[in-house]
């Protein structure tokens, strides 16, 4: 809720790949594609995310998002790493 600056109900969306604003869903469900599809994304995909208003400049840095945070989620569940900050509340069930 502090780093992203979304509410608990927002998380629990984005969780589940959507987001209550439109341009911002466009873009939570693209990154989701990615996810799925090991970045196979159809070209309707890319699509309905250029149609939401995403440059390809846009689209390259969601992807680089999704590789970035899949990487690290690797790295943690590798090495189960010593948390160095308090703890948080799960933000709901997905």
């Amino acid at each position: 809720e502090h780093m992203a600056k979304l509410s608990a109900d927002e998380i629990i969306l984005a969780r589940k790949g959507h987001a209550n604003d439109p341009k911002r869903d466009a873009a939570v469900q693209f990154a989701r594609k990615v996810i799925e599809t090991r970045g196979q994304v159809s070209d309707a995909d890319l699509k309905a995310v250029r149609d939401a208003g995403y440059t390809d400049a846009n689209i390259m840095e969601i992807v680089a998002l999704v590789a970035t945070y899949s990487l690290t989620n690797f790295f943690n569940n590798v090495f189960d790493p010593d948390k160095d900050f308090p703890a948080v509340k799960p933000a709901g069930s997905i």
